[in-house]
């Protein structure tokens, strides 16, 4: 510019707003640093604040400053103004080794500040506390379903991410549009569940569990109890055939034997949740290839007429079609929810009363649990009253001498009624268990009865078995909560109902146990 009209290049509006910016970041940084290093309080909010946000501000003011310099350099020029800079080294000029120094020194300490920042943003934004609570209201289902899980010392993004600079780098945008969908309030209710966009479990969880190593079997207890006034106990006991190859026998068995090296399964699914699976093909470690479709024969009646009024549509996909996603079996589609399980009403208040977190002893215990459970309430808070004074309201009217007598039982079962609802129901984020399908489930969800039910046939007529006992073998069973009172046989039982009848042969169990019974 010319020496007669030089303007200073940083006294500008906007360089002056830009500088404002990056001091009121600088000071903010300085305040949470302080406090994150004097306090041993951990909050996801002040070190999104101090290691992101600070620094966001700071690089936005410095920004601005930049863009103000520019701006001017630019009019200046469109002026015909000459712009040059000039530096002046004169190493032997107290002044100029002072700058020189002077310069280092800052530069030393900001390389340090941002070196700091940076390995603290990126623990924080790789912390369990971040993806929980910094979008607290979106997240809240996921975060408090982790808590009580399996996993809930394994860090989010071990699963969600993985290793990998690439993947990382892709998660953190995809974060950003998240984050503005939880300001903004443009998020679904309930969060799609990340069906599509999680990497193959050969990537994630075998960096833990490797197939090979399952095999055997495992005692499992279950524990239900009927609806009727006493609550009665039925208790089965299941042998799970964990499978695997065996290194004792080299066989290649049980459930884990669709994970197993050298075998491949895949299928196609024709919905989202990947529930209504028509076609499957099974390539086994001898080079058998062998191919399932759903038995479309008792609905050749059907079809005709959908054909005839021109609705009618192929009922099993080509795999060679572009547009079909054949996709290889891999333990996320049996364990898709290792980490966020929503139970059942009847399921949560089984593991309750065996816990004895519930009496049995209150009549119709099991019965009225399940139906406070299932209610609609407007939000989480309101349950706090409103369950245990239902609960102590039912007896009082229906049971006064056991209202009066158990009255510390029945305010202990309002509480633990409480806690499972705050576990397992969220209806701001519209989730709970029906909004959450759960694959190892034979109740509400049909989990491996997507594949195993019995009309998935080859070309040589032979079926998918819709066969219990290929995973599991019920070795004890009856009507008591005591291993010493049931029926008992270590190489297996026939099932027996509970209930009286034999409609359960004929019929798959989530046609009577279904999302709105609430087991």
């Amino acid at each position: 510019m010319n020496t007669a009209d030089k303007q200073q290049l940083l006294s500008h509006p906007l360089a002056l707003i830009g500088i404002a910016f990056a001091v009121l970041g600088g000071m903010l940084f300085v305040f949470f640093l302080v406090l994150d290093v004097a306090t041993e309080v951990t909050n996801p909010y002040a070190s999104l604040l101090n290691f992101i946000v600070a620094p966001a501000v700071v690089l936005f003011g410095v920004g601005l400053v930049l863009l103000s310099i520019w701006r001017q350099v630019y009019l200046a020029r469109r002026r015909g103004e000459l712009i040059a800079l000039r530096i002046s080294i004169d190493a032997s000029s107290p002044y100029f080794r002072r700058v020189v120094y002077g310069g280092f020194g800052v530069f030393a300490v900001m390389l340090i500040i941002v070196g700091y920042t940076g390995v603290k943003a990126y623990h924080t934004v790789e912390s369990v506390d971040f993806c929980g609570k910094t979008c607290h209201a979106v997240m809240e289902p996921q975060y408090v379903a982790y808590q009580n899980s399996p996993h809930a010392r394994v860090k989010c993004v071990e699963c969600h991410v993985g290793s990998g600079f690439e993947h990382w780098i892709k998660s953190k945008i995809a974060g950003v549009r998240q984050i503005y969908a939880a300001v903004t309030e443009s998020h679904e209710k309930p969060i799609p569940t990340p069906v599509h966009t999680l990497r193959p479990a050969q990537e994630t969880c075998e960096s833990c569990h490797w197939p090979r190593q399952f095999y055997g079997r495992k005692f499992v207890t279950h524990t239900y109890y009927k609806t009727d006034e006493l609550n009665s106990p039925w208790t089965v006991d299941l042998l799970i055939k964990i499978g695997g190859g065996n290194p004792r026998t080299g066989k290649l068995e049980g459930i884990h034997w669709h994970m197993l090296e050298g075998n491949t399964v895949e299928y196609i699914a024709l919905d989202e949740k990947r529930q209504q699976i028509p076609w499957v093909r099974v390539v086994r470690a001898d080079g058998e290839v062998i191919t399932y479709t759903q038995d479309v024969s008792g609905e050749e009646e059907e079809e005709e007429e959908e054909e005839e009024e021109g609705g009618g549509e192929d009922t099993i996909p080509d795999p060679d079609d572009p547009d079909i996603t054949v996709r290889r079996f891999d333990c996320m589609d049996c364990h898709n929810r290792p980490s966020h399980q929503f139970l059942p009403p009847a399921k949560a208040v089984n593991l309750a009363l065996s816990q004895r977190r519930i009496s049995p002893e209150l009549p119709y215990v099991r019965k009225k649990a399940v139906e406070l459970l299932m209610a609609d309430y407007d939000d989480r808070e309101v349950v706090e009253d409103l369950i245990p004074t239902a609960l102590t309201a039912f007896y009082q009217e229906h049971y006064p001498e056991i209202a009066e007598n158990k009255a510390e039982d029945i305010d202990k079962a309002g509480k633990a009624l409480v806690v499972l609802y705050r576990e397992n129901f969220f209806p701001e984020m519209k989730t709970d268990y029906r909004s959450r399908i759960n694959n190892l489930s034979h109740f509400t969800d049909s989990g491996c009865f997507r594949c195993h039910n019995g009309n998935m046939v080859n070309n040589k007529g032979e079926r998918l078995e819709k066969n219990c006992s290929n995973c599991h073998l019920i070795v004890a069973q009856g009507p008591s909560a005591n291993l010493v009172d049931l029926q008992q046989d270590i190489r297996g039982l026939k099932f027996k109902h509970p209930e009286k009848g034999g409609a359960w042969k004929r019929l798959e169990c989530t046609e009577c146990h279904t999302s709105d019974s609430g087991y």
